[in-house]
């Protein structure tokens, strides 16, 4: 008897340890989506810049005039693309053949959200108490916007040889919500996580809810 209350003491010993371990989550300060948004955007709008009339010239960029947030992605997924048009890309403006200059108009996020349902009504005075909003469909809209302007000179006839102007681009990810239990993500950033990693994480609509034109804008 005494070995069997021993024994038993100690699994609620340890049980009682097990429960008491904890693990520390931490997340960075921007969130990854918000990045994609961001970098995906940037691409789109990059994507669109013909730099094949300086193909395989000595090109240097100038930045100077570029003043935004991720300064640093544009100006790598820049050099990318020049690389890909067999372009040199050198460091003093005096050794380049070609001189880009590339600015940024807009590079930045937006949040919408589209509900139907009851919204939060506050009561009356002095309360402090207010009824919840009460969502039967939700869609929210994260995206981001990018407008960059790329500017391409001949170093010796100072003549433009790109001048075409700004290239807007957007990406998005949308989230539509259905009584808080059925949801589906959509949108360029869902689709290039879903390309390149083959995540799928989206539980479809009622087919009901997606045939409706409405919520294919």
């Amino acid at each position: 008897m005494k070995t069997r209350r021993y024994f038993c003491v100690v699994a609620v010993a340890l049980i009682t340890l097990a429960g008491c371990v904890t693990t520390k989550q931490t997340d960075t300060a921007r969130t990854g989506i918000e990045q994609l948004l961001l970098s995906t955007a940037t691409d789109q709008a990059l994507d669109k810049v013909d730099l094949t009339p300086i193909a395989h010239a000595k090109v240097f960029v100038d930045t100077q005039y570029l003043d935004c947030v991720d300064k640093n992605y544009v100006i790598v997924s820049l050099h990318q693309r020049l690389l890909n048009q067999d372009c040199k890309l050198v460091e003093k403006r005096e050794d380049a053949e070609v001189v880009v200059e590339v600015g940024a108009g807009s590079l930045g996020t937006d949040h919408t959200e589209w509900f139907v349902g009851v919204p939060e009504i506050p009561l009356a005075m002095p309360s402090p108490i207010s009824i919840p909003k009460l969502s039967v469909f939700t869609r929210t809209r994260a995206m981001g916007t990018a407008k960059i302007c790329v500017v391409a000179m001949d170093v010796k006839t100072h003549q433009a040889v790109i001048n075409s102007g700004y290239a807007l681009a957007r990406s998005d990810l949308k989230d539509w919500n259905v009584l808080g239990v059925n949801s589906a993500q959509t949108g360029t950033v869902p689709q290039a996580i879903k390309s390149a990693t083959g995540e799928n994480e989206t539980i479809n609509l009622p087919s009901n809810i997606a045939r409706k034109p409405a919520l294919t804008r």
